[in-house]
């Protein structure tokens, strides 16, 4: 397979095209640059490798911690890490949880060490309430949200069709 090596220098190649592609798409440089900055983000640090001690693991530094479970749970190139359709899904979906627990274990511990009192199940809901701020500005949400998710199906869609045409052409080179 491509080295880590490899994987960055394709993920960084990829910045400029996607940029012209997303601002084509869009007409707009601030979507386009949402979808390239998405793009870097899958690719180096978002990818399919993050199941195994691999560069995009590595980059996580500190927060490494927070793949441990995903390691746990995939096999590597299995069609769950490295599908092109549900792996990054399932990594969003992942990362999303992860983030949604840990802010919920801070928040009953501030609430519980530093007001005084565990928090009850309405003020976790009261919590929550803040995001609906972003409910007034649900057409741009919508489009920020679906631009970073393009950007990183792309930036993580690159490494598995680098893995795969990497297999195909090393295979071919055996039949001759």
């Amino acid at each position: 397979m491509p080295s880590g090596k490899t994987h960055d220098a394709i993920t960084m190649m990829l910045a400029v095209p996607t940029f012209v592609a997303a601002w084509g798409v869009t007409r707009s440089v601030a979507l386009a640059c949402v979808v390239t900055a998405a793009t870097l983000f899958g690719g180096l640090m978002f990818g399919p490798d993050l199941d195994i001690q691999s560069r995009q693991y590595a980059r996580w530094g500190v927060f490494r911690f927070l793949w441990l479970p995903y390691r746990g749970l995939f096999r590597h190139r299995s069609r769950w890490s490295h599908g092109i359709l549900f792996g990054t899904l399932i990594r969003v979906v992942y990362f999303v949880a992860v983030l949604a627990l840990l802010s919920s274990a801070a928040f009953y511990l501030y609430m519980t060490y530093v007001v005084g009192k565990p928090p009850a199940l309405d003020e976790f809901a009261h919590a929550g309430r803040a995001f609906e701020i972003g409910l007034r500005w649900r057409g741009a949400l919508r489009q920020i949200t679906l631009a970073t998710l393009a950007g990183l199906w792309w930036g993580a869609a690159s490494h598995t069709v680098t893995d795969v045409a990497w297999s195909v052409l090393r295979k071919a080179a055996q039949l001759f």
